[in-house]
């Protein structure tokens, strides 16, 4: 269209200048002794834009001309870049078809600008973590940190520390990303899995706390590490008492009655002779949920009022008059009590209801108190069975 334009343009002008030359009656005369030229006005106007129109065109041709090493450098760039790219992309190509080797090949010699060497060697690595290649990948490191990718680089060497469960070392490369990206989430995770690894479970809290606030972890996810945190500092500060429960009173309400929380501080309570605070905590988190194990727990506190604990287990066997677990818990508080009428009935009504080798070692003790040595052989022979049964 711009060229019909163009030649419609052409043609108006050769008409006008055809039409002015017919009628207009002007001449031009060029004198220079001892010649004399005379030529029509249009005839002269015509040979003046001649005369512009091929000055301009030998000076472009000169300026071309001159100009031709430049044309032909930036020619060869840009087939150069465009080789580079084509490069770049089928490395990019070879990774994500898990072709590794060819990718570990192709990003690893691949030479460019420093942004891309930088992702370029780093995926360069995580191909050759992949083929096992592990001096490649360690050259491959070091060079994307050289340009620019060192925050990719130590994450990844982070990864790689973590999957080979040297948690130590993926430390270090996490607090040298860190002087990077010290709020990075993917980085904060990693953290969080190093330090569980190394059971700094201070700092895995921390981290919860952390990616809580970011909504980096699915809430489901967040709690069961969250128990699991609690349940391990609980665990290490067993052998202090005073520590321990100034820790406890720390915990969230909603915790201290989950039961795999409520298991580790009854156990660490009793560890450091806190058999009172012990059975708080158990009837707390049984109040909650019934839990057997927990139940099984209650049987092994002494405190300082056995009557109020067997009491409370009564209660809860009102409401739960079938659990075997809660009646070998009774069994075992009567026995402490030296009630042994009441707790050989409560073992053999765990024993009728679900037999266990527990119950059968306990009504084997008992029957050894009472001076019955063939009974007793008889349970603990019982026992052995359903032991090898398991």
């Amino acid at each position: 269209m711009r060229w019909l334009i163009s030649l419609i343009i052409v043609a108006v002008l050769a008409i006008a200048l055809a039409m002015a030359g017919r009628y207009d009656p002007g001449y031009v005369v060029l004198v220079y002794p001892p010649w004399r030229v005379e030529i029509s006005f249009i005839g002269f106007v015509l040979m003046l834009v001649g005369l512009v129109v091929g000055g301009i065109v030998l000076l472009r041709l000169a300026m071309l001309t001159l100009n031709l090493p430049g044309i032909v450098r930036e020619q060869r760039t840009r087939r150069a870049a465009r080789k580079r790219d084509e490069s770049f992309v089928g490395g990019l190509k070879a990774y994500t078809e898990y072709r590794y080797q060819d990718a570990e090949q192709s990003l690893g010699q691949w030479r460019g600008d420093d942004t891309r060497v930088g992702v370029a060697r780093v995926l360069a690595a995580r191909a050759a973590q992949e083929i096992r290649a592990v001096p490649q990948r360690e050259r491959h490191l070091q060079e994307a940190a050289e340009h620019g990718a060192e925050l990719a680089a130590q994450l990844f060497e982070a990864e790689a520390r973590l999957d080979a469960k040297d948690a130590t070392a993926a430390l270090v490369a996490i607090n040298r990303a860190k002087e990077i990206a010290p709020q990075h989430t993917a980085l904060l995770r990693l953290e969080l899995k190093a330090r569980q690894m190394t059971g700094q479970w201070d700092e895995v809290d921390k981290l919860l706390d952390a990616l809580m606030r970011g909504n980096a972890l699915e809430p489901g996810v967040a709690t069961q590490m969250r128990r699991m945190a609690y349940a391990e500092n609980i665990r290490r500060r067993a052998e202090d008492g005073h520590g321990l429960l100034e820790y406890w009173k720390t915990i969230p309400a909603d915790f201290k009655v989950d039961p795999w929380v409520a298991r580790a501080a009854a156990r660490a309570f009793i560890q450091c002779a806190g058999h009172d605070t012990a059975l708080d905590v158990l009837e707390a988190a049984l109040k909650r949920e019934w839990h057997e194990d927990l139940a099984a727990l209650y049987g092994e506190v002494r405190g300082s009022n056995s009557t109020r604990q067997i009491e409370q287990a009564e209660k809860w066997l009102h409401v739960h008059p079938r659990d075997a677990q809660l009646l070998l818990t009774l069994a075992q508080l009567c026995s402490v009590q030296e009630l042994w009428g009441k707790a050989q009935s409560y073992l053999e009504a765990s024993l009728a209801i679900a037999p266990s080798a527990e119950g059968h070692i306990r009504m084997a003790e008992l029957k050894t108190q009472s001076g019955q040595p063939g009974e007793a052989c008889k349970h603990y022979q019982k026992a052995l069975s359903l032991c090898r049964a398991q």
